[in-house]
């Protein structure tokens, strides 16, 4: 990256590698570009810059959001924060320390179970990523989730807790509820208790608010179902009850999935994640079948012969890829 870049390319770079989205290409990119402007804030940082590093040390203090870092320009890179500002229209850089995120990973045969610095407890089903700043007992409540997880969140009516994902953040003050956003799937809502609001990164206008045993389902055009719902840009929303004693929205926690009137190919999807296989569908006539039921985890041999007692079809199994045929 040249330092002719423009300001928003370098925000947007800065923003991708303080919460790990960085490719090895970009995080280059991102070096080069420091180094280059390296040798010139030796040459030309002016005077005042000392007393403007001193004010945002404090105004970040007192917004308690950061700690104090030792000031120094080598091995900056591991942990680094960017404050940008324009001066006589170039850009100038003075980087600040910041903690590193914290990452949790639950890999594609196990749940985990974490306690976030401010109390919230955190399941997270197979396949699925939560990042968090160490310090946001102190701050801002933000956390990253990629799959699915159950939030049981801490209180804090003077601090909210929100939940970004690729594709919609959730605003929560104190609630019990269930999130999947798995990359590429529909994207699942369920509130037990409290309240949260959902809206799209992309087009914030669309947004709802959900009351206790709501669920809201965003279903992307794109998908080979057809989904029924009010339209939400690249998504259909669709809000239904959730029965207070209907445990399928929690019940993978127990190592149980519970499944209604999904199609071959939705079923194939959750299968996928469940058992760590990879699933081909070789006839898409075979999508017109409808499936209700539940597996615990189990031999996914056992799980497809269930199945095939409702519905027409043959399997081969070749290491992690089940092929489905007619």
């Amino acid at each position: 990256m040249r330092p002719e870049s423009t300001d928003q390319q370098l925000i947007q770079l800065l923003d991708k590698y303080l919460k790990g989205d960085c490719t090895a290409e970009e995080r280059q990119q991102l070096e080069s570009w420091y180094e280059t402007y390296e040798s010139r804030l030796a040459a030309e940082e002016p005077a005042e810059m000392p007393e403007f590093y001193d004010r945002m040390v404090q105004q970040l203090q007192e917004e308690q959001e950061w700690v104090a870092p030792v000031r120094r320009r080598l091995g900056w890179w591991k942990a680094a924060a960017a404050v940008l500002v324009l001066l006589a229209g170039s850009l100038l850089v003075w980087v600040l320390r910041a903690p590193r995120m914290e990452e949790v990973h639950a890999l594609a045969d196990q749940h985990l179970k974490v306690t976030l610095p401010d109390g919230t407890l955190v399941s997270l089903n197979v396949n699925s990523t939560l990042k968090y700043s160490p310090g946001m007992k102190n701050g801002k409540r933000d956390v990253y989730l990629e799959g699915e997880g159950f939030f049981d969140v801490a209180a804090n009516d003077h601090s909210p807790f929100i939940i970004h994902t690729k594709d919609i953040t959730v605003k929560v003050l104190g609630t019990r509820f269930n999130l999947k956003a798995y990359a590429g799937g529909s994207l699942e809502t369920s509130l037990l208790q409290g309240k949260v609001a959902v809206s799209l990164n992309r087009q914030p206008e669309k947004s709802m608010q959900l009351a206790p045993l709501q669920k809201l389902t965003l279903t992307r055009k794109s998908g080979q179902q057809a989904a029924e719902g009010t339209d939400w840009g690249e998504f259909v929303a669709d809000v239904r009850v959730i029965e207070e004693d209907n445990t399928a929205e929690t019940d993978w926690q127990k190592d149980k999935i519970e499944f209604h009137d999904k199609s071959f190919f939705e079923l194939a999807k959750i299968m996928e994640r469940w058992f760590d296989k990879t699933i081909i569908i070789k006839n898409a006539s075979l999508n017109s079948n409808r499936f209700n039921g539940s597996f615990r985890r189990e031999d996914i041999t056992r799980a497809l012969k269930a199945l095939q007692l409702t519905a027409d079809f043959n399997y081969k199994i070749k290491g992690d890829t089940v092929i489905i045929y007619k």
